[in-house]
């Protein structure tokens, strides 16, 4: 299998091309720690978050580095700077977790964001999952758009106090493939 993935979106629509110097990718040596980084400075600067929900990226990434079995981690790289990624993580044999969506303010909107969604469901239908959950909080307008538009709904809604000194509202969202 070709490890680079064909990608062929640009400007939000699904039939164009991506600019020459946007990649998308399955992860290489190194990237999962450059996506708990991203990660963690993202929703520090835009969300408050702090250390917290850093520690929670960087043992759920490197648990899933451990044991990737069933996954995939894809990123997103322009001129070999990494500026996005998304991941699917196996919960069991029926359900996959939509993970670690992410792609830099500066190059959202340009369909970067779409193409991923669809690189992960599809990856999903191939590997027989039925059932595609993840976890957003309110306030990710952006993502959240891509998200029922690709089908998602809202199964529940919880409080979390842990991440930030803001009062967070944590969405778990289902697709059913």
């Amino acid at each position: 299998m070709n490890r680079f993935v064909k990608v062929i979106a640009n400007s939000g629509r699904d039939d164009g091309v991506l600019p020459p110097e946007v990649r998308i990718q399955t992860s290489e040596p190194g990237d999962a720690g450059f996506v708990a980084y991203m990660h963690g400075r993202y929703y520090w600067k835009h969300h408050g978050f702090h250390s917290a929900s850093e520690y929670y990226f960087i043992k759920h990434l490197a648990d899933f580095v451990n044991n990737p079995e069933g996954g995939r981690l894809w990123t997103v790289k322009v001129n070999e700077s990494m500026i996005g990624s998304v991941a699917i993580v196996r919960n069991n044999s029926k359900t996959a977790q939509f993970r670690w969506f992410l792609v830099d303010v500066k190059y959202q909107g340009i369909g970067i964001g779409s193409r991923l969604m669809r690189i992960a469901l599809d990856f999903c239908r191939e590997n027989g999952y039925s059932k595609v959950i993840l976890w957003t909080f309110k306030g990710l307008g952006k993502a959240r758009r891509l998200y029922d538009k690709a089908g998602f709904v809202l199964s529940e809604e919880k409080e979390n106090l842990v991440w930030s000194n803001m009062k967070i509202i944590e969405q778990k969202m289902e697709l059913r493939l």
